[in-house]
């Protein structure tokens, strides 16, 4: 089976999914604040593509997918590289002042060392960059709750 966009996609939400709470864990303990970090379930996980008012609703979500890909070719060999989000979104009441937005960097830390420390295996992806996103309030329309969110975009180059 040759390695494509859609299994680049599915592998790298494998690996968040698989890691996230031993790694939020560590994070909490480097901290060791009161500030806890839950561990998103597998429905508050999304493509960029499924996010609909039902789901905006909820307290945690995190959204991923493929952001954008270009095919690089040199000679006869093509390579791709690709833009996939990860992005925390968090909208928890009555916090004090400051938790969600230290709630978000945690989640873009954990999220950029899941991705640093489990490069190798990626096998079909020879490049990686990740750019960390810094915490900003996102709102779907006037009338919908205000989110922090935050997270990572990863830059991958996979060879074919």
């Amino acid at each position: 089976m040759k390695y494509d966009l859609e299994k680049l996609e599915s592998d790298l939400l494998a690996l968040v999914k698989s890691k996230m709470a031993v790694k939020l864990s560590e994070i909490e303990a480097d901290k060791g604040d009161s500030i806890t970090l839950e561990v998103p379930a597998d429905d508050q996980y999304f493509n960029s593509t499924d996010i609909d008012e039902e789901i905006v609703n909820q307290v945690l979500m995190v959204r991923y997918g493929i952001e954008e890909s270009d095919a690089i070719s040199i000679s006869s060999a093509t390579s791709q590289e690709s833009t996939v989000s990860f992005l925390v979104y968090l909208n928890e009441l009555n916090q004090a002042r400051g938790v969600l937005r230290k709630k978000i960097f945690r989640y873009g830390r954990a999220l950029k060392e899941i991705f640093e420390e489990n490069f190798r295996d990626l096998s079909f992806v020879s490049n990686m960059n990740i750019e960390v996103v810094s915490p900003m309030e996102w709102r779907e329309n006037e009338s919908s709750p205000a989110y922090k969110v935050g997270g990572v975009f990863i830059k991958a180059t996979l060879a074919s």
